[in-house]
């Protein structure tokens, strides 16, 4: 922005209004987050749960005072080899029978009572143990989490345009606004049916509070007086450098969200234990974010994020060629560093759409790139909806796609130390650095320093019209005379 490079350092530079803006954007950031990261615990089934027992199922003469607890379950629910009461049977004795031996005939029935559940973590109940969507209904619980992410979807394109033509506060406000009485509705939903709609409706909203808080942080430098300017990001397709910007980063976005359910598959391969995988991959995201703030300033954002891209394609190949030769320990390193680096890929693919985007776009643009990051997130719930049955697949098309975001990334410019582009013509006009800069030894024959004064026309016409002046009265400072004495040699002709 040319009041970022040249307005904003001589009025006092990041000022109380600024830090303000930027505290107060971390409100509605945090609580979009805790909304996020409350599905997983929404979703989440308890360890161990089984069928309630149906005494109409067992013999007449069945007495539960001659049983224990364990043994009264033990006779009511077949048990299965590895892991322990059936979760979706239990046995069908006759009625008239009297003597309970092993041998006596029963056949398995599905569950006709509901369920017992296990305390599920961090909460009493849940969305699986509300509705018991366990068993046959188990397909609703990835179910609940792609229309989530599909609200996310909607809200990110098109609550992103809205930013950018009402404004980012209207669209703030707008966000916080319906997303506040949709999550009270959720409190009250007495449906999966109605869980879900309401879910995906609050995370629209919930995309456009975190993209409108995010983009105001972004340009809370701007000056209030700058006059409206309406585009679409439907004109994305006349441009060529933004629009090809615009998809890569909306690949490496999708990459470094999908992938990390291959990683996080891995982790729960070494321990099933919930809050081991959920704290492992929050501590994985901040240092993250740590490695970002402390190396995109120094190497640059394209090298940080082809580093980030080279580590985690590595990884999960390495995964995915060698799991079954490695040692547990291997391989939980390498699902940490290739969950750390995917999610840094993920980051900083925001982060860098945010720079290289226009101004006048911005919204639209970043909406699409966080957008893709929601179907890389969408997509391992369509893993789990067939029971993890393409998981080896999924595991491919992403470790391929991974190495081949490698040699897109070199087609982006680089945004450090540069101005943000405001127009269309601005984000155009960005163009791809070498990777590695050569070094040539260039000595000037003079030192020249540049002065601060800019190209003014008025001073170039007055200096073309003294000249001009000059040249018609003969006003020169020197004029060149013919020499009076004859040459020191003579010419041929007077030889001759």
């Amino acid at each position: 922005m040319d009041f970022e490079t040249k307005i904003y350092t001589k009025i006092g530079g990041y000022g109380r209004y600024n830090r303000i803006v930027s505290i107060f954007s971390w409100f509605p950031n945090f609580a979009v987050m805790l909304n996020l990261f409350c599905d997983v615990f929404y979703t989440l089934i308890p360890g161990s749960y089984h069928c309630k027992p149906d005494p109409t199922l067992l013999p007449s003469g069945f007495l539960f005072s001659n049983y224990s607890r364990q043994g009264y379950l033990n006779f009511a629910i077949p048990w299965v080899n590895g892991s322990g009461l059936s979760h979706c049977k239990l046995y069908k004795y006759p009625r008239n029978v009297s003597n309970f031996i092993d041998s006596i005939p029963k056949e398995i029935v599905p569950c006709t009572r509901g369920w017992e559940y296990d305390q599920a973590a961090a909460l009493q109940s849940n969305y699986v143990t509300e509705w018991n969507l366990v068993c046959v209904d188990y397909w609703k619980i990835p179910l609940q989490h792609i229309c989530f992410m599909t609200g996310w979807i909607v809200g990110y394109v098109l609550l992103g345009t809205v930013c950018d033509w009402l404004g980012r506060r209207q669209g703030f406000l707008l966000s916080v606004s319906l997303s506040g009485l949709l999550g009270v509705a959720v409190c009250l939903s007495n449906s999966p049916v109605v869980f879900l709609l309401l879910r995906l409706s609050q995370g629209a909203m919930l995309a456009g509070v975190f993209l409108s808080s995010y983009l105001a942080k972004i340009d809370a430098e701007y000056p209030d007086y700058t006059q409206p300017c309406y585009h679409s990001v439907l004109e994305l397709h006349s441009t060529r450098v933004i629009w090809r910007n615009c998809l890569i980063l909306s690949f490496t976005m999708f990459i470094g969200t999908g992938i990390q359910y291959c990683f996080i598959r891995n982790l729960r391969s070494y321990s099933h234990n919930f809050y081991f995988s959920y704290f492992l991959r929050v501590v994985t995201g901040a240092l993250g974010c740590i490695f970002l703030c402390l190396s995109v300033n120094l190497f640059g954002r394209r090298g940080i994020l082809l580093l980030s891209a080279i580590i985690t394609g590595l990884s999960s190949l390495l995964l995915l060629a060698l799991t079954q030769y490695l040692c547990g320990v291997l391989v939980l390193v390498l699902s940490v560093l290739g969950l750390l680096f995917s999610q840094a890929l993920a980051m900083l693919s925001a982060f860098f759409a945010s720079e290289v985007m226009p101004t006048v776009v911005r919204g639209g643009c970043l909406g699409l790139v966080l957008a893709s990051g929601c179907m890389g997130m969408a997509a391992s719930s369509m893993m789990e909806l067939q029971n993890n049955r393409g998981f080896f697949l999924h595991h491919v098309i992403f470790a391929s796609f991974a190495v081949l975001s490698v040699l897109s990334i070199m087609l982006l410019p680089e945004s450090k130390r540069k101005p943000l582009p405001d127009s269309l013509k601005d984000g155009e006009g960005q163009r791809r650095p070498p990777l590695f800069l050569s070094h040539e030894d260039t000595l000037p024959l003079l030192y020249t320093r540049c002065g601060a004064s800019e190209y003014n026309p008025d001073n170039y016409s007055r200096l073309v019209t003294a000249t001009r002046k000059m040249l018609i009265e003969d006003n020169l400072p020197y004029k060149i005379v013919v020499p009076s004495q004859s040459p020191l040699l003579p010419s041929n002709s007077a030889v001759h």
